[in-house]
């Protein structure tokens, strides 16, 4: 592969919205931490983060980013995006109002034809769709079968007693198995993206408004060479909705268009696939008209929980008449960033698997979340030819 030294990014600006989940700043900055020991070794560099600083209502947290290698010094504002509080509120409400509120949007998506679709864009990230009807059905089914094996027994009141053991065997197994494999946070996951792509989560419109406003003061200072907008999981969709607000923020201050949309492990297309997602696709349209907005996306098939092999614009029902390719999409293979000690111990586990688009490698390889976001190349310069330059290294060590 071809190696780039020169240093082309000494400043850089990174906002980062993470998927719909309970995790807050603090514990994003932990992994971050802790990721990091691990990009160091494997690389040969020496990067340390900052304290994270908070920023106003809690919204986001910025931590700096010291990156020093041989292709030269770079410091990075890594932001990161949260509404873990939203997340929270949606867990806390009562489990008869989540599980109703799931149900109509699994019906929602079935009717709409929209599960047909995820069948015939990318069948793996269908049947992750389904994984929590499934998994409540056999809740159901579990508690229905004890029911019935109960309930021809020759005794007063049986059929009562196996009515009331076959729903203690169900909330049982939906207790402890549907919260170990997340089962209930999907359904909430499911209703809220219904929610969303209906325009029906105003709190969430708040936020984003309230990023766009944080990231487009934050580029007014003019003093970053390279400005990423980051989504992963869920965030791949709220961001090209954060992306729009942007650049219609920019242009109406009369600011250049000027930044970079990374999607990695991205599920835009949950959203707009669905045919009420008329503001989505109008919002996603729109990013194609400003030729200073560019955008990298990044798949891999390992992942189950991402489209792979979908170009996010064209199956949205959208054309542009750009030069460039928009987005410009890689596919990537786990086992070659990974040791093999390493890629065992994730590759059953599809939820870490998911996170690997946003964790450190333990082997160089040309996609790599940290250098991309603390290093001196600018994302238009990665792709499968190039990696940073730097010592080589015996044998790298996970």
């Amino acid at each position: 592969m071809t190696e780039v030294s020169q240093a082309s990014v000494a400043r850089r600006a990174v906002f980062l919205v993470g998927g719909y989940e309970r995790n807050d700043s603090a514990g994003f900055f932990r992994r971050i931490g802790r990721e990091m020991a691990r990009f160091n070794q494997c690389w040969g560099t020496s990067a340390r983060m900052e304290d994270p600083q908070p920023q106003t209502d809690g919204i986001a947290a910025t931590a700096q980013i010291l990156y020093h290698g041989q292709d030269g010094d770079c410091v990075s504002d890594l932001t990161f995006l949260s509404f873990d509080d939203i997340v929270k509120r949606d867990g806390a409400r009562p489990f008869v109002v989540r599980l109703w509120v799931y149900l109509i949007s699994f019906l929602d998506y079935v009717f709409s034809g929209t599960m047909f679709r995820f069948f015939a864009t990318n069948w793996r990230f269908a049947l992750y769709f389904l994984y929590p009807a499934v998994a409540l059905a056999a809740f159901a089914g579990a508690g229905y079968a004890v029911y019935r094996i109960l309930s021809p027994a020759n005794f007063y009141g049986s059929p009562l007693v196996a009515g009331v053991l076959g729903a203690l065997v169900a909330y049982g197994l939906g207790r402890f198995t549907g919260r170990r494999y997340f089962v209930f946070h999907l359904m909430d996951l499911w209703s809220f993206s219904r929610e969303h792509l209906r325009c029906r989560r105003p709190d969430m419109d708040q936020r984003l408004d309230a990023w766009s406003r944080l990231i487009v003061d934050r580029i007014r200072q003019d003093g970053y060479d390279e400005v990423l907008l980051v989504g992963h999981s869920t965030g791949g969709a709220l961001i090209l909705d954060l992306a729009h607000l942007v650049a219609e923020r920019l242009t109406d201050e009369g600011q250049v268009v000027d930044f970079t949309l990374l999607t990695v492990g991205s599920t835009s297309l949950k959203v707009c696939l669905h045919p009420a997602a008329e503001r989505a696709r109008r919002r996603l349209e729109s990013l194609a008209l400003h030729g200073g907005l560019r955008w990298s996306e990044f798949q891999s098939l390992t992942d189950i929980i991402n489209f792979y092999k979908c170009d996010p614009y064209r199956l949205a029902g959208l054309t542009h008449q750009r030069d460039d390719a928009f987005p410009r999409m890689f596919q990537v293979r786990f086992r070659e960033m990974l040791i093999p000690e390493s890629y065992k111990r994730i590759k059953r586990n599809f939820f870490r698997v998911h996170y690997q688009f946003i964790s450190a490698n333990s082997r160089r390889y040309f996609y790599d979340f940290f250098m991309i976001c603390c290093g001196t190349r600018r994302l238009e310069e990665v792709g499968p030819g190039s990696l940073v330059a730097g010592p080589r290294r015996g044998k790298d060590k996970g």
